[in-house]
């Protein structure tokens, strides 16, 4: 049987997010690692916040949920059965760390899932405390629709008249530049 038990973010400044979680939700911390990655319990869950950094080596370095894991109790089987449906599936070995689990595999969709037999470092017995994390939202669509979803909003925002659509707030200051220059060659809106 598999539990999830593990929940990986990645933050600009775990720090921040680690004192909101104890103050709020009264989480417990359980470990730190000197580059910044810091594991806070709700008693039931691992919730590791990972400093951003280049030395992470994610394909995915964006801010908010980055994975999940899942305490299974016979890793040997698990494996087993993860490379019977995807026989070119990698497992990966992770640090043996608080902030990990022992080996690392890929769903479906790319998502990176972490496995463990050793409850990712959450002590055992330890009491639930409330308030505790109950929901955990995970975008799931595969690109393909990804990009026709967005495909098919931005024409309706086009069609209603917005002259530029932004997808992040680091797409601001290069839209800002754009609009800047065409005013210098004279368009007006």
């Amino acid at each position: 049987m598999a539990t999830l038990r593990y929940i990986a973010c990645i933050s600009e400044n775990p720090e921040t997010l680690t004192e909101f979680y104890r103050r709020f939700l009264g989480t417990d911390e359980i470990g730190r690692s000197p580059e910044g990655d810091i594991s806070i319990t709700d008693g039931f869950y691992n919730l590791t916040l990972f400093k951003k950094r280049p030395a992470l080596g994610e394909m995915r370095m964006e801010p908010g949920l980055h994975h999940i894991g899942l305490e299974v109790d016979n890793l040997e089987e698990v494996k087993g059965r993860y490379l019977a449906i995807n026989p070119r599936g990698m497992i990966l070995q992770e640090p043996e760390d608080i902030h990990h689990g022992e080996i690392r595999i890929h769903d479906p969709e790319c998502h990176p899932v972490s496995l463990s037999t050793q409850r990712f470092g959450v002590p055992e017995g330890k009491e639930k405390s409330f308030p505790r994390i109950r929901h955990i939202a995970y975008n799931a669509l595969d690109p393909e629709t990804r990009q026709m979803r967005l495909a098919r909003a931005y024409k309706r925002m086009q069609q209603t008249g917005a002259h530029y659509v932004v997808d992040s707030i680091g797409d601001v200051l290069p839209l800002l530049d754009e609009i800047d220059r065409r005013l210098a060659d004279g368009e007006r809106p």
